[in-house]
């Protein structure tokens, strides 16, 4: 009785085991995308606005106050990992790693430009769950991720020296969290199309820093997925 039971009871657990196996899948995938930061303290004073007309109010010994806000769309690539692992009715859950880098060359705090001039880093992750259509080849998506940042978007630009003309920026922490919903189309046997992904979330500066200590962040962006058997 005892061995028969046994058994049953690896029969089972190998059954299972197979069909968690084929529940379960990894794609890795590569996106370019244009990330807005809104809400970002302007330091330029009348008659230079910053790049979307704000300017920064009364400029007191080098001190900003009672002025707009501005905004910047840099542009970069990123890349992740995702790992379906449980399917509940149609919608399969799974968690996924990304990160990525981002320039523009214009300033949300000033009407300044120049190469690569405000600019920033991230690494996400958080929890997934696509869905199952009635269209075999469209797999829609939403994910909610959080994580670290690392970006210059919100620090004044130093006027520089004849001998340094242009210092380095400062760059402040971050922690970003961000929704994101999509959809990828099938085109080949391992390969879909990452047709669209709209994020929407929030950096909210770590430890100290200047000025804005939170920042609105929007994100748009297409790729390419490979999905590992």
């Amino acid at each position: 009785m005892n061995m028969r039971l046994g058994k049953v009871l690896a029969v089972a657990l190998l059954g299972l085991g197979c069909g968690f196996a084929a529940q379960a899948q990894v794609g890795i995938y590569g996106l370019f995308s244009a990330t807005g930061f809104t809400g970002v303290q302007c330091y330029s004073v009348a008659p230079t606005p910053c790049s979307n007309g704000s300017r920064g109010g009364t400029n007191v010994a080098g001190v900003v106050s009672g002025g707009g806000t501005g905004s910047v769309n840099p542009t970069g690539l990123s890349g992740g990992v995702y790992y379906d692992f449980k399917s509940i009715g149609p919608v399969r859950l799974g968690v996924d790693l990304r990160g990525g880098n981002n320039h523009a060359n214009k300033s949300a705090v000033s009407s300044a430009g120049g190469d690569n001039i405000t600019g920033g880093s991230y690494f996400l992750g958080g929890v997934r769950g696509s869905i199952h259509t009635p269209i075999s080849w469209l797999r829609p998506y939403a994910q909610v991720s959080a994580g670290y940042a690392h970006s210059d978007a919100t620090e004044p630009i130093v006027a520089g020296t004849v001998a340094a003309p242009n210092p380095p920026r400062a760059y402040d922490n971050f922690l970003q969290y961000e929704g994101f919903v999509g959809a990828d189309i099938h085109v080949l046997p391992i390969v879909d199309l990452r047709a669209i992904e709209l994020g929407i979330g929030n950096m909210s500066r770590i430890g100290s820093g200047s000025g804005t200590s939170s920042v609105g962040v929007r994100s748009i962006g297409v790729g390419v997925v490979l999905r590992l058997p």
